[in-house]
């Protein structure tokens, strides 16, 4: 069974450990944005026999790790795994997530090493957990990743965006019943990378997980709610959200790099019993826009991307699809080659309409461009761009509810949303439909390029 720890083994010589103490309120959350290797903190100032890991998933080097592949094949290969069939869950009498349990007024959320995120905010945030909820009329599981301020030892803020949790919210709410939810933490990435994934309202994404990980997951019944959640997690906090109530949640530093969106009065938990493991390890996931956080929305989106715009005319001769994180993930770049004129325009148009609301600026190149490097795409920009007939906008869409740029509305019953616009810049060259157009764009490379090393002449 692939779990956290597994992980953690596959990582070997890549995970940083760090023996010295460090402070969840004032501290782990610098260290963790100072890194880029997966980093496992063993001595918990306050938590004794506690541990915290974070970034597992910040580059294209541990990615690959999570997914059995290489680095350069890391979209195009989680492509291929999503479009598989979904794997049913198996319910099992028990699992490690059982060893420890607290009900009731045992249950206690400060015992946990909870870090304080970002410089500013509200208070303790649980940025990794998955929450698994059920619509109350078929029953179906759906899974999201939702930030949680602890407000008390069984209390806590929850900030939802009008997307699949916040209907089930909406039908339990209609019914003045409260609406179970188990939050799990600690995982394989895979669950998490299955949890961001944008699929249709009624897919459990546990079972896509199941599909990603290549095993059937493994689900034990909650202690205090009619709920499952995986019998492998750390640990499972068993809440119910109460329906009519709302108080002040946040600040927050988000992972666009902002603070404040989505503050203000928002629904709140009850915490009902914690279950875990007898040495549970807390998956810490940094919120700040260089970290897991980026990532986890970055990946999942990605791949799907890859295989929405591989289908656009039919065929696209698509290389690879990157959400970075110096865009906040509101920028998507393209990576393909062009065969026919205004083919890269089409991919453009369907960059901006895809499932995601994230993309806002979408930016097409050949294969020739480092998508990876920022200095590169600049240069395409500049060097392959007529403003005049290269840049497609489009206004009046509807964009991410956490992009502070874009002017938020509210609709009745609270349905916030932001309304603005997208825009999409061609910085292709020519199609190979005009090989001559085409050439006159390729790149000139210095002499001996590919060839000789400046280590080897020092």
């Amino acid at each position: 069974m692939r779990t956290l720890r597994t992980y953690l083994e596959d990582l070997g010589d890549m995970l940083l450990h760090v023996g010295t103490e460090v402070d969840p309120l004032t501290n782990v959350g610098e260290l963790c944005y100072q890194t880029e290797r997966p980093i496992l903190f063993e001595n918990i100032k306050g938590h004794p026999g506690w541990r915290i890991c974070d970034i597992l998933l910040k580059n294209r080097q541990t990615q690959a790790v999570a997914l059995g592949t290489t680095p350069d094949r890391v979209v195009p290969y989680l492509s291929e795994l999503l479009e598989k069939r979904p794997r049913p869950c198996k319910i099992v009498p028990t699992g490690p997530v059982k060893q420890r349990r607290y009900v009731g007024e045992q249950a206690n959320l400060y015992d946990i090493p909870i870090a304080i995120h970002s410089e500013g905010d509200g208070g303790r945030y649980i940025g990794s957990g998955i929450c698994i909820t059920k619509d109350p009329e078929t029953g179906i599981r759906n899974v999201a990743c939702l930030r949680m301020q602890v407000k008390g030892p069984r209390k806590t803020g929850l900030m939802m965006v009008p997307r699949h949790t916040w209907m089930h919210y909406e039908k339990y709410q209609a019914l003045g019943r409260p609406m179970p939810m188990a939050v799990a933490i600690g995982h394989h990435p895979l669950y998490e990378i299955a949890t961001n994934y944008c699929t249709t309202y009624g897919v459990d994404e546990l079972e896509v997980a199941g599909g990603l990980l290549g095993e059937t997951v493994e689900l034990v019944k909650c202690e205090t709610i009619d709920m499952e959640a995986p019998a492998h997690s750390e640990m499972v906090i068993e809440c119910e959200v109460l329906p009519g109530v709302r108080e002040q949640e946040g600040p927050f530093g988000e992972f666009q790099g902002y603070m404040g969106t989505g503050d203000g009065m928002n629904q709140v938990i009850e915490v009902k019993a914690i279950t875990m493991r007898h040495d549970a390890i807390f998956r810490h996931l940094q919120a700040t826009n260089i970290s897991d956080h980026h990532a986890l929305v970055a990946l999942p989106m990605e791949a799907r991307l890859f295989n929405e715009i591989r289908d656009v005319e039919g065929f696209i001769d698509l290389k690879d699809v990157h959400v970075p994180y110096w865009g906040g993930c509101f920028l998507t770049i393209v990576q393909m080659t062009p065969n026919y004129e205004g083919q890269a325009k089409d991919v453009l148009l369907a960059g901006m309409s895809s499932s995601y609301l994230h993309p806002k600026v979408v930016v097409a190149v050949d294969e020739d461009v480092d998508i990876y490097d920022a200095r590169d795409v600049m240069w395409a920009i500049a060097t392959r761009v007529n403003p005049a007939t290269d840049i497609i906008t489009v206004a009046g869409t509807r964009n991410h509810p956490m992009d502070p740029s874009v002017p938020q509305i509210s609709a009745p019953g609270g349905r916030w949303q932001r309304l603005g616009g997208k825009v999409g810049i061609d910085a292709t060259k020519p199609s190979t439909a005009f090989p001559d157009r085409r050439k006159v764009f390729d790149r000139v490379r210095p002499m001996g390029h590919g060839t000789v090393n400046l280590k080897d002449f020092i």
